[in-house]
């Protein structure tokens, strides 16, 4: 019985070849992996793990076997990845087990390279580098596709209580994976991180500083932005990032309701006796808090992605005539005039499709400004610009656009305010759910931005109209166009006087043009007022701008 559960076991180990499979240009290993992938499901058949008698370390090597099978990677299909995931569920995840994998499968591919920021006994993070060897030389690990599946086996497998013991040898393979150089790896790592935040107590990241090596790490890695996969990067590490936070410092202010604010002498306490009441823990955690929020959207995502994205698809180069790749024109050196160089006719003309990069940006941004809170006034004026540009921006049409995803397609709920991730118009509808959650995060601040709010509101509406008169308008174009009509509606009600400043005075430019965009907004405003309310209106908006 063991002799034919280790030949099926070894039939199953995953080819390395697998770990560059998208850089294979040899078509006799090509051939080989998609053999060895056919082989899959008939062995995983024969495979019988229900029983009792198998030891710690036989259960480890099916756990080391069949988590890589559990991944939707190339060399898994539907079905050998539902049977391999029932057949490791069939495996009891004891601590001994866990630990066992852990110290005998995983740590020795990583016994190499150990991670310069940790300590290698009990995994602390240290205040500086390690003296080490470049950790990049020799990487081992990246020998064994499918090995952060092993990992994540492990990760949630392993309850809070006992991770203290397990610390040392969980949390350096992850950070490996982590700090990688390489991309791809870099999203499997915070995967991996995502998994582990779910799992770990707070108290374990903070008296051993791993989180803020954590932190440090997770925006560090939005740094690669010359990546194809640096948008799943984005939309990985953004949201890993908020759990870390969330988790590691309170993310609601303690007994709001027990200390009524007040800025008057009706006798409610003021913002100050509040701050008094916190204690110096509480009140360093706050600070700490609204430190890395501010860093992950001003550094990260402002000062980094979103300034060093360019705002749309580079088009492609016209090809060149080289007059010189010619053998004959080679020989004709003595010509003091090199030849003219001309694209070559029919070259692929220039195309607006957003930047990937850059929509990733967008989706993550209203998310940390919701963590924010009240707090995001203080980013308003690096952000505002920014989306009033996004929604200025020409819409391409189908033919220079990507195809519509439908999020539900890929695994996602449905979400009403992004109707599509890789749509032609994707960051018009990305920039519209941010200046949404601006509005409901900031009201009492976001009436001096109105007027550029509206501004971008009216380009985006210029260019709908403009785009519905074409032959070629891109589909769903009613989606944006009903929600500008919404955001101009949410802005009406955050800002009763833009209604009668700067809707009105598009109205009076060209009422046929706007009208679908603030028509209804100042016909229900001016059916609504009443000369009493008029006056209170007006009052109620100097009072705003003298707050603001």
């Amino acid at each position: 019985m063991a002799t034919t559960l280790d030949d099926l076991l070894d039939a199953l180990v995953v080819p390395p070849a697998f770990s560059r499979y998208d850089r294979i240009t040899d078509t006799t290993t090509l051939s080989d992996t998609q053999a060895w992938k056919s082989r899959v499901l008939p062995t995983l058949s024969q495979l019988d793990v229900s029983s009792s008698s198998l030891s710690t370390a036989e259960q480890a090597k099916l756990v080391r076997v069949l988590a890589p099978l559990t991944a939707s990677a190339p060399w898994t299909s539907l079905r050998s990845r539902t049977l391999a995931a029932t057949l490791l569920a069939t495996i009891s995840p004891t601590p001994a087990l866990v630990t066992y994998t852990l110290s005998n499968v995983v740590k020795p591919l990583f016994a190499a390279t150990p991670h310069p920021r940790l300590h290698l006994t009990t995994a602390r993070a240290l205040s500086r580098p390690a003296d080490a060897q470049d950790t990049y030389h020799h990487q081992p690990w990246k020998d064994h596709p499918g090995l952060e599946e092993i990992l994540r086996w492990c990760i949630l497998n392993t309850q809070s209580p006992t991770y203290e013991q397990i610390w040392p040898l969980i949390l350096p393979p992850t950070m490996t994976f982590l700090d990688d150089y390489e991309v791809p790896y870099k999203v499997l790592g915070v995967h991996l991180v995502s998994d582990m935040l779910t799992r770990v107590p707070p108290e374990l990241l903070l008296r051993t500083g791993v989180d803020a090596l954590l932190f440090t790490s997770l925006t560090n890695a939005l740094n690669h932005l010359r990546d194809p996969s640096t948008p799943e990067l984005i939309y990985a590490a953004v949201p890993t990032t908020l759990q870390l936070i969330d988790i590691t410092t309170p993310s609601l202010f303690p007994n709001a309701s027990a200390f009524p604010l007040s800025t008057d002498d009706t006798g409610g306490a003021s913002s100050k006796d509040l701050s008094l009441a916190l204690s110096p823990s509480l009140h360093r955690s706050l600070a700490t808090r609204f430190n890395r929020l501010s860093t992950l959207l001003s550094s990260s995502i402002l000062g980094t992605v979103v300034l060093y994205t360019p705002t749309v698809v580079p088009s492609e180069p016209a090809p060149i005539v080289d007059p010189f790749s010619d053998q004959e024109h080679m020989a004709s050196e003595s010509e003091s005039e090199p030849f003219p160089t001309q694209p070559v006719q029919g070259a692929r003309p220039s195309i607006s499709v957003p930047h990937p990069t850059l929509v990733a940006a967008a989706h993550v941004l209203p998310p940390v400004i919701s963590a924010l809170g009240v707090g995001a006034t203080r980013f308003l004026k690096g952000v505002v610009p920014v989306v009033v540009g996004w929604l200025a921006l020409p819409i391409s049409t189908p033919v220079s656009a990507p195809p519509t995803i439908d999020p539900s397609e890929k695994g996602g709920e449905p979400n009403q305010s992004q109707e599509s991730v890789d749509g032609p118009f994707a960051l018009h509808l990305a920039a519209l759910h941010v200046v949404h959650v601006l509005i409901d995060t900031c009201p009492l601040r976001i009436a001096r931005w109105a007027t550029t709010i509206t501004d971008g509101l009216a380009r985006c509406w210029v260019n709908c109209v403009d785009a519905v008169t074409t032959k070629t308008a891109p589909p769903q174009l009613g989606v944006l166009q009903g929600r500008l009509k919404g955001v101009a509606s949410e802005l009406a009600n955050a800002c009763p006087h833009v209604v009668r400043n700067e809707f009105t005075k598009l109205l009076e430019f060209d009422r046929m043009l706007f009208d679908g965009l603030v028509g209804s907004i100042c016909t229900t405003s001016g059916d609504d007022a009443t000369p009493g309310s008029a006056v209170v209106t007006n009052n109620s908006s100097t009072a705003t701008s003298q707050t603001v």
